[in-house]
């Protein structure tokens, strides 16, 4: 992104609906000073990319195991979590729990986290009427109330909840260090690949997955375009958290001196991978979708997804650098 760009740009405001959603979960506890660039960093959701080999869908950048992923981000940021996740039909001893478990994180003072309350997407439950049998939540597609009943018969097949917990004292360099190990993981195909490996393709091997169903020219309109947003913003945030990096950081001992460097290095990818997204972005404006299956758009839509692989290779090679780096670091603190 140019500067100007960059200084005019929301980054109160993404497209990945979970970061969304523990940001504004975060918001009421005592980490609210944590902004939705640390956010999208420090979760992984701005590394993210999930793709359908077949048709690049729509639900790709919200289909992998909920549980799994918040729980580990909400670690990540410093706070222990309780997760309500039940198969569809639910029970109605089940959905009760469920219930009880959402009350109890409004009563402290902290929204919960489900997914598809108005909309397959991730939204926030923020209080409650017993007497109505009504919760009050929101997501990206209306603010509004919904009934324990409804609440219960998700259109998904499982009923999804998280809710925070305690907050724990992690010091800025455990954050940092499991935050890296996430983002590679989840960049080398090793975060959940055994849950969904026939599914979709996730991190650079994504990119893999796009270009053949640009390829075969299979893409499907609206679903293309939608992932071409959601991952145009989330690089955006990534290439903006390691510039950041790069400067909060204070370079007072050799770690803060790594990370810096590291930061910066790995920035500099992570802004071509973000300008050749924009441009696939600016091809395929969502929802209208653009032309994934014209000859000619699909070529040069492979010339930008080669682009961001390249780029975002070299970065994540830049961040394992920087993790092992950490890690190591831990290491030695423990063995003193």
């Amino acid at each position: 992104m140019l500067v100007e760009q960059r200084i005019n740009r929301d980054w109160t405001k993404t497209l990945s609906s979970a970061a969304s959603t523990i940001y504004g979960s975060i918001s009421y506890t005592d980490k609210k000073s944590f902004s939705l660039i640390d956010v999208m960093g420090i979760t992984g959701h701005a590394f993210r990319l999930n793709i359908d080999p077949i048709e690049v869908n729509v639900a790709g950048p919200t289909s992998f195991p909920g549980g799994y992923i918040f729980r580990r981000n909400l670690c990540n940021l410093g706070f222990t979590s309780n997760m309500g996740e039940a198969s569809v039909p639910v029970s109605p001893d089940m959905l009760e729990k469920t219930i009880a478990l959402i009350q109890r994180s409004i009563d402290k003072g902290y929204p919960a986290i489900a997914f598809d309350l108005f909309t397959p997407e991730f939204g926030l439950i923020y209080g409650y009427d017993d007497d109505k049998q009504l919760f009050y939540a929101k997501d990206v597609s209306q603010d509004g109330t919904l009934s324990y009943a409804q609440f219960g018969q998700p259109k998904i097949p499982v009923l999804f909840l998280i809710t925070i917990e305690d907050s724990l004292a992690h010091s800025k360099y455990e954050i940092l260090r499991m935050s890296l190990d996430m983002i590679v993981d989840h960049a080398r195909g090793r975060e959940w690949a055994h849950m969904f490996k026939d599914r979709y393709a996730q991190g650079l091997k994504g990119y893999e997955a796009w270009i053949e169903a640009m390829e075969k020219r299979s893409a499907d309109e609206f679903g293309n375009a939608y992932n071409a947003a959601v991952a145009a913003d989330a690089r955006e945030f990534a290439a903006e958290y390691l510039r950041e990096m790069a400067v909060k950081w204070d370079g007072s001992n050799v770690v803060e001196r790594n990370v810096r460097a590291h930061a910066a290095e790995a920035a500099a990818h992570y802004a071509v991978v973000a300008e050749a997204l924009s441009e696939l972005r600016d091809m395929f404006p969502f929802p209208e979708g653009g032309t994934p299956k014209e000859p000619a758009t699909a070529d040069r839509a492979i010339d930008l997804l080669l682009q961001a692989k390249e780029s975002e290779t070299k970065g994540i090679e830049v961040l394992e650098k920087l993790l092992n780096f950490m890690k190591a670091y831990h290491s030695d603190i423990w063995v003193h």
